[in-house]
């Protein structure tokens, strides 16, 4: 990593030698003043005569022309810097330019997260070893031939950007890379500089041989999102197979279908709710694109498509205090509240907490929703060795009722859609409870060596109106056939993973080996009461009797055990410039519900980084295969509870990531082959069964900052689907339904002249797509286009930012997209949300 220069607490440090030893640190002077730092916070009379005001954006303009200051470069070993053993800095990983650059702004020294460093020559002292990239405990005296290890015991791992028209020669520092260094926000801080890679733990952006991208807390707040779908709306790979408003949340990746379940917790599969999950626990929101099962194991249920990890808040060393209030069109009132602190003389205990309760009316007609969530996460940073605990709590209601899914591919075509707030479930209601927890501790054996385990689980159960909302449309009029059911739903996950890590070299090699064993059961029981084939009407709509509560007989769901063993190896050639990662999985699957499947398989992969011109371009490839759990058929089909065997998917994909001023670009092109389920239609009704398509896409990602007050967001997918095998005569060479052909987010915010104050857009599009595997019936493309504004401010000497939204601004009604063969989703209401948020 280029362009770095040794920042303010050097500075310091050598400020406060200087004047201590006024006669004897000649050198130690001299050097001082080659450093842009302030000397504020040494005690008086310390460093007199050698400290400067800091520098701002200004600085290198202010100190004018010359010789300026050696440049530190801090060369990852694969995936950024790793501070060592015993404080385990956090360096954050992001790249400076020279000031005066268009849309080039100065990064931030940001203290390592962990790190103290002891004073100025103690007898006994922490240093940090340059050449191992770790700290250590040295013994020194305070004599004046000390003064050079009295400096660098002071040496902190953060470096901050210097620019100028000329630098002294670069000193190049190798290190090892921290794996669960959480990157540091991308310019514009919307996302991050990197994420996690499953087992190889946490990357940069620019070292990451996969489509990734990582949404901040920084975007979940401005967009006063609720849940992981919310967030998922600025990403043009994804889109949601539910409706807003349902208790549910689904979502396709690349065309291939990811539930909600699905997602990880700090690397864990299992542990998240298992119907809407809460973000205003959640630091970052990962998306991995494609099947990645060797990196991430075998998830509870479909998750081909790609991977959804979220990374939960942690105490930072500034204590945070927040109260963030809300209010959504109906009627929805939320509060939300955060609190951070960390203890001990060193900070190493960290606590943060986050509850919330919410409760009021939607924007689908007559419904009501609740929510609670209590979370808690604490860590704590010993000198070799790192624990952290998270635990959750979360309520979801709905009261009378819920949006639809409708099918019209019995009846040919597309009807007009409804208004986007009908309700055709009133008087039925439901609750989901979710409690989950996650154990994670990690130990360095050597300076080379770490171990680590995590362990964790959740316990699920919904009651009402589930799931199963569908409708089949007869007739032109909406004339239709009503189905609605009682549902008792329980699912319960625990699951385990072991690990080692390991660096080392052979001859001019690197290596970055991860071995890694991992245990999940995963559990569901389903029972149900139907009310099914009422006459119903989709634009004057009747409310239908809902059945009374199921008893537990004759349930379906699904009882897996899924054990696997991963080893990887990411070699490092050419001082970094070319990083091939090799590895695979053996996983094994046992399916005990309906069937009894115990078999095993290998999912290799690799991928490979090359950086022929630096660190600001990179092409990558990659072979990635998927495994998942064979599904099981759910209600109101011909074999409801049929449960397939596990599928496999294979992926190949070349890509090109681009760094341009502050802008990053992620081109990739890739091609997915996997099983999908669909619809065969009987006389008697619709039959599900599994058929073979393959995905072919290209894609273009950009995040960053056009200039200095404009950040942008956004992306365009082009994907080809077929199918590639009968689900029945005539279907061979059809594009799989709800995979669009394009897909196009663009998202703006201006930081306007007003101080505190700026606006953004975002414009979402998706092209037309099949609603069923027949290709019959075909949805047109929609366009929609949500606004917001936020606006920081002082109140009382109190820091306040308000903040405005609306989704749908032109409340425009239409089918946006399926939730399953033949079934298609209705467009949601203009949403107003007003949200304040006060730091005290």
């Amino acid at each position: 990593m280029r362009g770095r220069a040794f920042g303010q607490p050097v500075g310091r440090a050598l400020a406060g030698a200087c004047g201590r030893w006024p006669g004897h640190g000649g050198t130690l002077c001299l050097l001082r003043r080659l450093l842009p730092v302030s000397c504020a916070g040494l005690p008086p009379g310390r460093g007199a005569g050698f400290c400067r005001p800091a520098m701002g954006r200004s600085g290198p303009e202010r100190a004018g022309a010359g010789l300026q200051r050696p440049v530190v470069h801090l060369r990852p070993a694969a995936n950024g810097i790793r501070a060592g053993a015993g404080i385990r800095g956090r360096l954050l990983h992001h790249r400076s330019r020279p000031a005066g650059l268009a849309g080039g702004a100065r990064p931030r020294a940001i203290p390592a997260r962990g790190a103290h460093f002891s004073r100025p020559c103690r007898r006994t002292v922490t240093t940090f070893d340059l050449r191992n990239m770790k700290t250590k405990a040295v013994l020194v005296r305070r004599a004046p031939s000390s003064l050079w290890l009295c400096a660098a015991m002071s040496l902190p791992i953060i470096a901050s950007a210097q620019s100028s028209p000329a630098v002294l020669s670069p000193i190049t520092v190798q290190g090892q890379a921290d794996p669960e260094a959480l990157p540091a926000p991308a310019p514009g801080g919307q996302v991050a500089a990197g994420s996690r890679l499953g087992i190889l733990g946490n990357r940069s952006t620019m070292d990451t041989p996969f489509s990734t991208t990582s949404y901040t807390s920084q975007l979940i707040q401005e967009q006063q999102a609720r849940t992981v779908g919310d967030v998922l709306l600025s990403d043009p790979s994804v889109r949601t197979t539910t409706n807003n408003g349902h208790m549910y949340e689904h979502f396709t990746i690349r065309g291939m279908n990811v539930d909600g379940a699905d997602m990880g917790f700090n690397g864990l599969f299992g542990v998240m709710p298992f119907a809407h999950v809460p973000v205003e626990f959640i630091e970052r929101v990962e998306v991995l694109r494609g099947p990645s099962t060797t990196l991430n194991g075998l998830p509870p249920t479909s998750s081909l498509g790609g991977t959804i990890n979220l990374v939960p808040k942690r105490a930072g060393r500034e204590p945070i205090t927040e109260l963030t209030t809300s209010y959504i069109t109906k009627g929805y009132g939320q509060a939300h509240v955060d609190i951070g602190r960390r203890f001990g003389d060193e900070q190493r205990l960290g606590i943060r907490f986050n509850a919330v309760y919410g409760n009021g009316e939607t924007g689908v007609s007559g419904q009501r929703k609740g929510r609670e969530l209590g979370a808690l996460g604490l860590d704590y940073a010993g000198e070799s060795w790192r624990l952290s605990v998270d635990a959750y709590s979360s309520r979801d209601d709905i009261h009378n009722g819920s949006p639809a899914m409708y099918q019209m591919s019995r009846l040919g075509k597309l009807v007009t859609p409804p208004n986007n707030s009908s309700n055709l479930f009133l008087g039925t209601s439901g609750v989901q409870r979710d409690h989950g927890f996650a154990l994670r501790g990690e130990v360095d054996i050597t300076d080379a060596i770490s171990a680590y385990a995590a362990f964790g689980g959740s316990n699920s159960r919904g009651r009402g109106l589930m799931f199963g909302t569908r409708t089949v449309v007869t007739g032109e009029d909406g004339s239709a056939l009503g189905y609605v059911y009682n549902v008792d739903s329980i699912e319960q996950a625990r699951v385990g993973e072991i690990g080692l890590r390991g660096n080392f070299n052979t001859g001019g090699i690197s290596h970055a080996v991860t071995l890694a064993g991992n245990l999940g059961s995963y559990e569901q029981d389903i029972y149900n009461r139907p009310n099914a084939g009422y006459p119903q009407n989709i634009y004057d709509p009747i409310q239908p009797d809902f059945p009374d509560s199921p008893d537990h007989k004759d349930g379906a769901g699904y009882d897996n055990l899924v054990s696997s063993l991963a080893l990887a190896d990411t070699l490092g050639f050419g001082n970094d410039k070319v990083l091939l990662t090799l590895g695979a999985r053996y996983q094994r699957v046992r399916q005990s519900r309906d069937t009894d499947y115990d078999e095993s398989r290998v999912a290799p992969m690799a991928a490979i980084v090359v950086k022929p011109w630096g660190e600001d371009t990179m092409f990558y490839a990659n072979y990635a295969e998927g495994l998942q759990p064979g599904e099981t058929v759910g209600f109101g089909y011909l074999n409801e509870g049929e449960t397939f065997k596990p599928t496999r998917s294979t992926q190949a994909e070349f890509g090109i990531k681009l760094r341009r001023g502050d802008i990053t670009h992620t081109f990739s092109a890739f091609q997915v082959e996997k099983n999908f389920v669909g619809a065969i239609y009987e006389d008697a009704g619709d039959r599900l069964a599994m058929g073979k398509q393959r995905n072919q896409g290209l894609e273009w990602m950009f995040n960053g900052r056009l200039t200095r007050t404009l950040t942008v967001l956004g992306g365009v997918s082009y994907l080809r689907s077929e199918q590639r095998s009968d689900l029945d005569g005539g279907k061979k060479g059809n594009e799989v339904y709800g995979s669009p052909n394009w897909l196009a987010n663009l998202g703006l915010e201006w930081a306007t002249p007003v101080q505190g104050l700026s606006l953004n857009g975002r414009v979402i599009y998706t092209g037309p797509q099949w609603l069923d595997s027949t290709n019959n019936v075909r949805m047109p493309s929609w366009t929609r286009v949500d606004v917001g504004a936020k606006y920081a401010t002082r109140i009382a000497s109190t820091p306040v930012t308000f903040y405005a939204n609306v989704d749908n601004l032109f409340d425009r009604d239409y089918w946006q997209g399926t939730f399953a063969d033949g079934f298609a989703l209705l467009s949601p209401p203009r949403t107003l949300r007003l949200g304040a948020k006060i730091s005290f």
